[in-house]
This record gives structure tokens, C-alpha cells and sequence, in this order.
């Protein structure tokens, strides 16, 4: 089992997800206009919140979990972030944080780029070498995969 997160300006998402890419449950909350704020206070703890909530609804403990991986807008390198205009989050390692909270494997990438790796991996994309994606949404990003490669 692995832990999926979707962090937005106005939201998360957390979902369980099984060994076929399947989403077993969720748990979301809103971000409320004060947490808005300063999102970069709010969203480790509402991560672990969201998460712990999730393991305790379907009777699981964190060692159950091979990983955690959390889509974020922005630009993300090596774990951090290093800015998310719409979160108001500049050089902070998400990474790192979360690691610390459930001693698990954290993986934190681009929204975008996590969209395209799984229209990629199992989606719409599955069958061709070649590629674009194109992702439309607050902001805009992308891939392109060339011989069956992110380039």
C-alpha cells in the first residue's frame, strides 16, 4: 500500500492506494481563509492529520505503508520546494518534514509532473513512446516523453 497526496492552495487530498494503482479510500480536507494564509505552517500538519485519519479508518498502521508520495504546485527539486506562488511557500523541504512525521520513503514532485507519470505509467499515455501532456489547471505545466522517457 502507498499513501497518494494532492496538495493545493485550497485544499488536500490523501488517498490509499493498493499494489494496482487503485484508490482504496480518501480523506480531504479545505484549507479555511485563515490557514491560507500561511499555508507553510498548516500543511505538515494537516498532512499528518489527513494521513493518520486515513490509516485509522481502515485499521492500518504506518508500517503498512511502503511510501508517500505528494503532488505540489510550484517548483519542486530534490524534495523542496523551492517556490509555490499560489501556497505562498518558498524554500521549504516538504520532503524532509513529512519524513520526519512517519519515518517512511517521501517523495514530493511538481503536480503536473505527477499527473503526466501516471497518464504515463497506467493512464491514457500507457501506449505510446512518444508524447506530450499538457496540464491546464491554476497554473500550467507539463511532460514530454520520448522513447518511453520523461525528457
Amino acid at each position: 500500500m502507498k499513501i497518494g497526496i494532492d496538495l493545493g492552495g485550497s485544499h488536500i487530498a490523501v488517498g490509499l492506494i493498493n499494489d494496482d494503482y487503485s484508490i482504496v479510500e480518501t480523506e480531504g480536507q479545505n484549507f479555511t481563509a485563515e490557514e491560507k494564509q500561511n499555508l507553510g505552517n498548516v500543511i505538515v500538519p494537516r498532512i499528518k492529520e489527513s494521513v493518520t485519519k486515513l490509516l485509522v479508518s481502515k485499521n492500518l498502521l504506518i508500517n503498512n505503508i511502503e511510501s508517500i508520495g505528494i503532488a505540489c504546485p510550484g517548483t519542486v527539486y530534490n524534495g523542496e520546494i523551492i517556490k509555490a506562488g499560489n501556497l505562498g511557500i518558498e524554500h521549504f523541504n516538504l520532503e524532509e518534514a513529512v519524513y520526519k512525521d512517519f519515518n517512511i520513503q517521501v517523495n514530493v514532485e511538481n503536480d503536473g509532473k505527477c499527473a503526466a507519470m501516471a497518464e504515463k505509467g497506467i493512464g491514457s499515455l500507457k501506449n505510446y513512446d512518444d508524447c506530450i501532456f499538457m496540464n491546464l489547471g491554476t497554473g500550467i505545466g507539463g511532460a514530454v516523453f520520448l522513447g518511453r522517457k520523461n525528457a
